[in-house]
């Protein structure tokens, strides 16, 4: 049963939500449905929306509505309330009794706000505004082997060195003597000024942390659903089929990994491409939309030199944050050629950084070959970054008789990409020309030069539940492996 009739607005405002959240394409199709896209799709697109349509309706009129075991929204970081509340309630004490104004109001959730408000706090209680010590071990702690009678354990050793990798608290050593405090916050006991101290060190060190989630939730938001996070409202609802593409397209670009030793569905089918071509023919075509998940040339062409400049900025902006990332999360004792996760790796974080990373690359590659800046590219062409392979794939993978991915011997043999982002090396165009013909690449083909294309089309089609990547035959089962152990449920 098809649900209540819904007016335009509703289901573009609808869409528009949904660029925020991982839905996934059947539930988007039922909403173009609604939006009547068949308006703009031939008769087998049509036939192929409505066939997963009514696959959708006829899985929830088994399993209920809400019958998928996956999460719909993204893990986010719900900021530093507490800790926040904390440290201004122990300020603002501090701040009243010795007559001083107290620092404005910040958002707990808004690492710049609050950052704002530290800069204020930390000098009035005599500390110094510098980085804190880190709040958690800058370096990954690997096990190591334990022999004894019973036989061998491996075990993390303790954490040893400096003061912020002992559990991370804070170190308070920078606190006024009494002389000092009795000079400058007269009347404050000092059981309070102690409290206040320990409070706003232990912010500033959740601060931190604060802001590397908010760097990887922008990962991850890009490296999935590109500038989609980015798109006005206004802008996506001027146009239905530009909706329409748009939310259908950032759904597919959110579908989960299988667990596969082969290659991961493409997110462009056939239906894609055909409300693809619905959107740039419509008149009202919002081209800025588009070019903000999707930097084909022929949709660039549609940009005016304003236009395409600032998507060009947002792009190369994105790759060097990614970039920044991958400088942090690089094991500099890893040996490149092998990109298989080792016990303490952190491989979530690589891989969100590295997918963010070499799809800003995409972008940027098509907006610079675009606009006609070949000598750009030609004298700095960054390369592409691999992800960490799970150790199991890549032992599915050699039993499958394959060997690891030619890309990473290029990348291996090439100046680090970030350095080359952030200006600390060199890597011309023709330089990853000559390693790519050394190890038998074609640098157009395989995106080393010119943007990746998607080899294939694949056919419109329900996405499957997964449980840890692998296939499930209906939601009852993986909801029941869900609340078994088996899958954890955790928006991510």
């Amino acid at each position: 049963m098809m649900p209540v009739k819904r007016s335009q607005d509703e289901i573009l405002h609808r869409l528009y939500r949904g660029l925020r959240e991982r839905r996934p394409p059947q539930d988007v199709v039922i909403d173009l449905v609604e939006l009547g896209a068949e308006r703009w799709l031939s008769a087998a697109a049509t036939r192929d929306i409505y066939a997963i349509m009514r696959h959708e309706l006829a899985t929830r009129a088994v399993y209920g509505p809400d019958r998928t075991s996956m999460p719909g929204t993204w893990r986010r970081h719900p900021g530093l309330t507490r800790a926040y509340a904390a440290a201004e309630a122990a300020v603002n004490t501090v701040a009243g009794t010795a007559g001083l104004p107290a620092p404005e109001q910040a958002d707990p959730a808004d690492p710049a706000s609050l950052r704002a408000w530290l800069s204020v706090a930390l000098p009035l209680l005599g500390l110094p505004d510098e980085q804190p010590w880190p709040a958690r071990p800058t370096v990954a702690r690997r096990p190591v082997a334990v022999t004894y009678w019973g036989g061998t354990r491996h075990r993390v050793p303790k954490a040893r060195g400096p003061r912020g990798d002992h559990g991370g608290h804070a170190d308070a050593r920078d606190r006024m003597d009494a002389a000092t405090r009795r000079e400058r916050l007269p009347g404050v006991p000092v059981r309070a000024y102690r409290r206040a101290v320990r409070a706003v060190l232990h912010l500033q060190q959740r601060t931190e942390v604060l802001a590397a989630e908010r760097d990887r939730e922008a990962s991850v938001a890009f490296g999935k659903s590109r500038l989609a996070y980015l798109v006005t409202e206004e802008d996506f609802v001027a146009c239905p089929a530009t909706a329409a593409f748009t939310a259908y397209y950032v759904a597919r670009l959110n579908l989960r990994t299988r667990f596969t030793s082969g290659s991961q569905t493409r997110p462009m089918d056939s239906l894609g491409e055909e409300l693809l071509a619905g959107a740039l023919a419509a008149p009202t075509c919002r081209p800025v939309v588009l070019g903000s998940v999707l930097t084909r040339w022929r949709i660039l062409d549609m940009l005016d030199d304003t236009q395409a400049g600032e998507l060009m900025g947002r792009y190369y902006e994105q790759l060097a944050a990614s970039a920044r990332a991958l400088r942090e999360s690089f094991d500099h004792h890893r040996d490149p050629t092998v990109m298989i996760t080792r016990v303490g790796d952190d491989s979530s974080s690589w891989n969100s950084a590295s997918r963010a990373f070499n799809q800003a690359r995409t972008g940027w590659l098509n907006l610079t070959r675009g606009l006609g800046y070949d000598d750009v590219v030609e004298a700095s062409c960054p390369g592409k970054v691999p992800a960490l392979v799970a150790s199991d794939v890549a032992a599915w993978h050699l039993l499958d008789g394959g060997s690891q991915h030619v890309d990473v011997r290029v990348w291996a043999d090439l100046p680090r990409p970030w350095d080359v982002v952030l200006g600390d090396d060199e890597c011309p165009a023709e330089l990853v020309r000559e390693t790519c013909r050394r190890h038998a690449v074609d640098p157009e083909a395989a995106g080393w030069t010119q943007p990746y294309r998607q080899d294939l089309t694949e056919l419109p089609a329900p996405a499957p539940e997964l449980v840890h990547g692998v296939t499930v035959s209906s939601p009852l089962l993986a909801r029941t492996l869900r609340r078994a152990g088996v899958f954890s449920g955790q928006a991510c």
